[in-house]
């Protein structure tokens, strides 16, 4: 099952990057961060009469501290594809969002077998051929910088729900978005004041409950089997590259090709695990 919510997850974020690329180029990466955060703290909250869960103190802690750093993780990524190409943010940000929950979660005693660790590595690998695929690459500093705050502040938040009990359900979620969408806000206030929304509420709510979603299924994934879940979650740029090329005819290399292939490997090294 943990296989299953990771692959729900990478879904999830491939839909909610798709709305939210329209918003960024009306609004800009700050905006669309909050718009996409507030929506998902609805949805969030909305799924709390779903599944079923208690209200953990220690766990909605655990949710508010993760927010901070998915907060910080999306207002990076789309600040980092608004300033330098895709080539460089998109491989940082899915290796370091892959590899540092990956590791925390085996610190903390998941299962990893021979196969689970080799299968991450093939499939950390195809991501990097599909991200790395694309055109040529521009601001190669200011991509990197970007790039790894972005995947820096995802992996954390990533690895800090691991933390969180089974039986809270979707509160850490909820409190996820609550701590990512009032980071945005005060960015928002003091870099733009009170900027105009129309022409962006659509996509936006399309965005953001997609983006509530991949953060429930995540959380189910790790509480069912950590190991293959965090991995098969990291499939997410797969799902942008291919909506990419389908919805906005986005090139599409002969390496990325090949790299959606050794991802589905190493993926099934993980699930057969």
């Amino acid at each position: 099952m943990g296989a299953l919510y990771g692959i729900l997850t990478a879904l999830s974020i491939g839909v909610s990057d798709l709305f939210g690329r329209r918003v960024v180029a009306r609004r800009g990466a700050l905006v669309a961060s909050m718009v996409i955060q507030a929506v998902a703290v609805v949805v969030s909250a909305m799924l709390l009469f779903v599944v079923d869960g208690d209200f953990v103190g220690r766990d909605v802690a655990i949710g508010l501290v993760s927010g901070v750093g998915m907060g910080v993780g999306l207002a990076g990524y789309l600040g980092g594809l608004a300033r330098a190409s895709s080539a460089i943010i998109a491989p940082t940000v899915a290796v370091l969002s892959a590899v540092i929950p990956f590791g925390y979660a085996v610190g903390r005693g998941a299962d990893a077998s021979s196969w689970a660790v080799g299968g991450a590595v093939v499939a950390v690998g195809g991501l990097l051929l599909i991200t790395a695929g694309g055109g040529p690459v521009r601001n190669l500093s200011v991509g990197l910088i970007w790039g790894a705050t972005s995947g820096l502040g995802y992996g954390v938040g990533l690895s800090i729900i691991q933390e969180a009990t089974e039986e809270s359900g979707a509160w850490p979620a909820l409190a996820q978005r609550v701590a990512a969408c009032a980071l945005m806000v005060v960015a928002v206030a003091r870099t733009q004041g009170r900027p105009p929304l129309t022409g962006v509420r659509l996509v936006g709510l399309a965005a953001g409950a997609a983006a509530a979603l991949s953060t429930v299924f995540f959380l189910l994934g790790v509480q069912a089997d950590p190991t293959p879940a965090v991995v098969t979650a990291s499939m997410f740029p797969a799902v942008t590259v291919a909506v990419g090329r389908v919805v906005f005819h986005d090139d599409v290399s002969r390496r990325q090709v090949l790299g959606i292939g050794v991802v589905l490997i190493g993926v099934a090294g993980v699930v057969a695990a």
